[in-house]
């Protein structure tokens, strides 16, 4: 039983009722959401407790109850399938870790002693051949260009269609570097200039020239001061001066906020998310205010406007794809084909009636094509765009130029240590992929 393991979608008759629960109550009524919250973090004690004492019957019987209230996550599923293989349940433990391989998601099951009595057997060995397959590269990305730095920690890129120019954020150098249409790298921010804490996500207002920048002191940054730790904001830089027009708090009064990523709707309309407390805030002439309380979103990541600006979609994390109304805020999670793994997806954008997901919680990391119903209220079709890309050292965010995305191949978030210093010899280049959008 892994600490820690990624996420997927595994829909059972008991969280498809649980899934319609979420999206009967409404945003900001009393709290059927915490509760829930509360019940996974009570159910996963539960299980880790019997696990540990070896009491195999009450460890099944949590594992089966976490993975009816969170059926998105591939750790609860995995974790049925080390209960079941405990329980002496040998063939189910193989069904659970068959279909965890024909959602494209390969785990270390050879290594896992929990499948001990499974070894050598012709099935399991069967699941493992298929996870092993899914190593296999497919995809048609190429390399658009490298950064002549390793120790950056690339996480967002942004384009601007009125000088063709790219951005690109740095978490560790705290700046942002700009990439000319004829290749040619420069800064646009600084090493800490005008106070910038880690550079996360970037999002251009080419209606406004405008360069936002989420910012957060996170502990893999230079010069990180103890009393910095966890401050965060949002910053507007024009984009031909690049003198930064305004930096923006955090809403007050809310409790902890984390600013992360971002997305500029057509008429300009800013949004931004919030992984750790759930929320979505979108700026108003006063700043920012909430438009998703805390509740229906476990970790919100990546945000997708559609071009009528009707509709926000938002990547969470733990459970997949989301819908937002703009105008209410009422979220809507998105159903998929059965067996489709949806949830672990880092960045989003929508292209061509669509939307397409980065999926670094998953192994093998991934790119992926979520086809949308006329509603845009399901999701019809996952399609792999890439994988097992040899660049990939876990993809983050990404940006639509044209028919085709540019996206961050190697954030290389694996090569900073547990005390936020970076293992340089270890680290390559990093490099920005373009992928063809053709469909």
């Amino acid at each position: 039983m892994p600490a820690g393991a990624p996420e997927a979608l595994a829909m059972t008759i008991a969280s498809v009722r649980l899934a319609l629960l979420l999206l009967l109550v409404p945003v900001g009524a009393a709290s059927p959401f915490e509760d829930l919250r509360a019940e996974r973090a009570r159910l996963e004690g539960e299980a880790r407790a019997a696990y540990e004492r070896k009491d195999h019957p009450a460890f099944l019987e949590a594992s089966r109850k976490l993975v009816d209230l969170a059926p998105a996550s591939m750790r609860a599923l995995y974790n049925l399938a080390c209960a079941q293989a405990l329980a002496g349940r040998r063939d189910e433990a193989v069904a659970v870790l068959d279909r965890i391989a024909t959602m494209g998601v390969a785990l270390d099951a050879a290594g896992d002693a929990d499948f001990a009595a499974l070894r050598g057997t012709p099935a399991f060995e069967a699941v493992l051949r298929k996870m092993a397959a899914l190593d296999a590269p497919v995809g048609r990305s190429r390399v658009a260009f490298r950064l002549p730095e390793k120790d950056l920690i690339t996480e967002g890129i942004a384009h601007d269609p009125g000088s063709g120019d790219f951005f690109v954020s740095s978490v560790h150098a705290r700046k942002i570097l700009r990439i000319s249409r004829e290749g040619r790298v420069s800064e646009f921010v600084k090493e800490g200039q005008d106070g910038l804490f880690s550079a996360l996500a970037l999002a251009v207002d080419p209606r406004k020239s405008a360069l936002w920048v989420s910012s957060e002191a996170m502990p893999m940054m230079k010069g990180l001061r103890p009393e910095e730790k966890g401050r965060c904001f949002v910053i507007e830089y024009d984009l031909v001066s690049g003198r930064a027009r305004r930096t923006l708090p955090p809403p007050s009064g809310i409790g902890e906020v984390h600013l992360s990523d971002l997305a500029v709707g057509a008429d300009g309309t800013l949004a931004v998310s919030d992984p750790r407390s759930g929320r979505v805030y979108v700026l108003g002439a006063a700043g920012f205010r909430v438009l998703v309380d805390e509740g229906p979103l476990v970790s919100p990541q990546g945000l997708a406007w559609t071009p009528d600006g009707r509709w926000l979609f938002v990547a969470d994390y733990s459970q997949g794809i989301a819908r937002i109304d703009s105008r209410s805020g009422a979220v809507t999670l998105l159903r998929g084909p059965e067996n489709a793994a949806l949830a672990g997806i880092d960045g989003l954008v929508y292209a061509r009636g669509s939307l397409v997901g980065i999926q670094n919680g998953l192994r093998p990391h991934r790119v992926v094509r979520l086809a949308l119903d006329s509603d845009q209220a399901r999701i019809t079709e996952v399609t792999v765009l890439e994988r097992a890309n040899p660049e990939f050292d876990e993809p983050t965010l990404g940006v639509v130029v044209g028919d085709e995305l540019y996206y961050v191949a190697a954030s290389q978030y694996s090569k900073v240590r547990q005390d936020g210093t970076l293992d340089l010899e270890r680290m390559k280049l990093p490099a920005i992929l373009r992928l063809p959008l053709d469909w």
